[in-house]
């Protein structure tokens, strides 16, 4: 029985190797330093939940091309880092928070991060903070009763840190088509977008 297993591996071990030549034999793209990189934050930060050095998941919201080819397929995950963050205070002071992009993992492959457009501090509070953050797009922090926040699924820009040679991937599939809204239903009661 063990005579069979051994010479199963030893058959078994060529096909492994030509199979990993073949993937590793594949040609390699230059994603220069500085691409553009849409990332889309995995959980709910906040500035009186989380503190400096805790991780949190990130993900690839779109395909990142070196021209029309895929380097970076939408849905890599990495690792963010919460790089400041401070609770808000008595008197209306606001909550400070500031978040950092870490790197994206492509295959066996890790691509370093950087430029991540989300940071907040200051006295801004209340409503007017808050319609600021919606104005301010995607990039910015939203504040709730001085607390500042970055929701999940939030989407902000960022960077790659350096040049990095990466294999060309399939692109990722389209995303399902979305519902209908039904705007007969607005403005009724229990309408959940309503902010207090």
């Amino acid at each position: 029985m063990l005579a069979r297993l051994t010479i199963l591996l030893v058959l078994a071990s060529p096909y492994c190797l030509a199979q990993t030549e073949v993937a590793e034999s594949a040609p390699l793209i230059t994603v220069p330093a500085l691409t553009p990189v849409l990332v889309r934050v995995g959980v709910e930060i906040s500035s009186n939940k989380n503190k400096p050095g805790e991780t949190f998941p990130i993900f690839i919201a779109k395909d990142v091309r070196v021209g029309d080819v895929v380097v970076i397929p939408a849905g890599s995950e990495g690792e963010g880092e919460v790089v400041h963050a401070a609770k808000s205070g008595m008197g209306g002071k606001a909550g400070e928070l500031i978040l950092a992009a870490r790197f994206v993992r492509v295959g066996d492959h890790t691509v370093r991060l950087r430029s991540f457009g989300v940071s907040g501090a200051g006295a801004d509070h209340g409503d007017d903070s808050l319609a600021l953050a919606i104005v301010a797009g995607p990039l910015g922090l939203f504040v709730h009763g001085g607390v500042r926040y970055f929701p999940r699924d939030g989407v902000a820009g960022a960077k790659t840190a350096e040049e990095v040679q990466l294999p060309a991937r399939e692109a990722s599939p389209p995303p399902p088509a979305a519902a209908p809204v039904d705007t007969t239903k607005q403005g009724r009661e229990g309408d959940e977008t309503k902010t207090s």
